[in-house]
């Protein structure tokens, strides 16, 4: 059996803090710091490890048990709610629809919500898998995504549609999957080197990262990949994410020998994490916005209850994978 990446494990479950960190929204360009790459960031690792299937139908049926089941599921659990409260006069239908073809919301009923970021892997993975058999195909694909991207943006539209998300999510995962199969070799020979950097190189490295991360941030402003939004330059959003990607995997490289159970765990259940930690972040944001701090200590106190929510769903995600493991997919066997 191949060894487990652990560092893959740290991208992931630094990614899923950065998202839950950023949708607290913290002031003094933190928010443009985080959301320059933390959905980025999470296409290019399914891209680094996704592999072209035998056929079209084995890979529909990896993503069936692996996202769509867990997609249906999870995203009918979010929207009981609204579902129960619209029965009597017809618009729950509109979360249903929203369900199924991946709109955010309809007619402000709530629809796939956060799990857009599902709907839309789905969609790339089968894109990806129709295109690999020509590597001229990939190459079009990502061009003619950008140019609807570009031309998305120019018009200002406002979809909030997991489908037209695939247009700048599709180069990051492309950009994923090219470092662990067309340069493996090269990409392998940099995490070598980077390991054999002393840990002092590292950090010097990881701090200027951040640090560019943070400058493009506030040039670019936020870039809401959730609304195919790249900010106000597309070529500063490129740099960012890509900085950002950088960034995290120097991270996760520089800890790649820590195997804490923990990280496994919100690894594996990111998705648990991505549909319900706004439940728990609202009392704490509430409570800390109420005291009316000064602007360092409340960005401190944001990030630390981010951490804590994050945490918070380890028993969460240990508990579904003994009574419904079909909500972690085959993931659940990773723990």
């Amino acid at each position: 059996m191949k060894q487990r990446k652990i560092w893959i494990d740290w991208m992931k479950a630094l990614g899923m803090l950065a998202i839950v960190w950023g949708h607290c929204f913290p002031k003094g360009g933190v928010d443009a710091f985080l959301y320059a790459f933390n959905v980025p960031v999470f296409f290019w690792v399914s891209g680094y490890l996704v592999h072209r299937e035998d056929s079209m139908r084995v890979c529909w049926q990896k993503c069936w048990h692996n996202l769509v089941i867990p997609y249906i599921i999870l995203a009918l659990i979010k929207c009981a709610g609204p579902i129960l409260k619209h029965l009597s006069d017809g618009q729950f239908v509109y979360s249903l629809l929203g369900i199924a073809g991946g709109f955010h919301s309809i007619n402000g009923i709530s629809g796939c919500n956060n799990l857009w970021f599902v709907y839309t892997l789905v969609l790339i993975k089968l894109l990806y898998q129709w295109g690999q058999a020509d590597q001229k195909r990939l190459f079009g694909i990502t061009i003619l995504a950008i140019i609807f991207a570009l031309v998305y943006n120019h018009y200002e539209l406002e979809w909030s549609w997991a489908v037209s998300n695939t247009l700048l999510a599709w180069p990051f995962f492309l950009l994923g999957n090219t470092c662990s199969q067309v340069f493996s070799r090269q990409f392998d020979n940099f995490v070598q080197c980077f390991e054999k950097v002393h840990w002092a190189g590292k950090i010097l490295v990881i701090a200027s990262l951040i640090a560019l991360v943070y400058c493009i941030g506030l040039q670019n402003d936020c870039a809401y990949l959730f609304q195919n939004r790249y900010g106000l330059n597309f070529l500063l959003f490129v740099a960012g994410a890509l900085a950002g990607i950088l960034m995290m995997l120097s991270i996760g490289l520089w800890l790649n020998q820590i195997d804490l159970k923990a990280v496994r765990i919100i690894s594996v259940g990111s998705i648990v994490i991505l549909v319900f930690h706004r439940e728990l972040l609202r009392p704490l944001l509430k409570l800390i916005r109420k005291q009316q701090l000064d602007l360092s200590l409340e960005n401190l106190l944001i990030f630390l209850a981010a951490v804590a929510v994050t945490l918070a769903f380890v028993p969460i995600i240990l508990v579904l994978k003994r009574f419904f493991p079909i909500i972690l997919g085959t993931r659940a066997r990773n723990l």
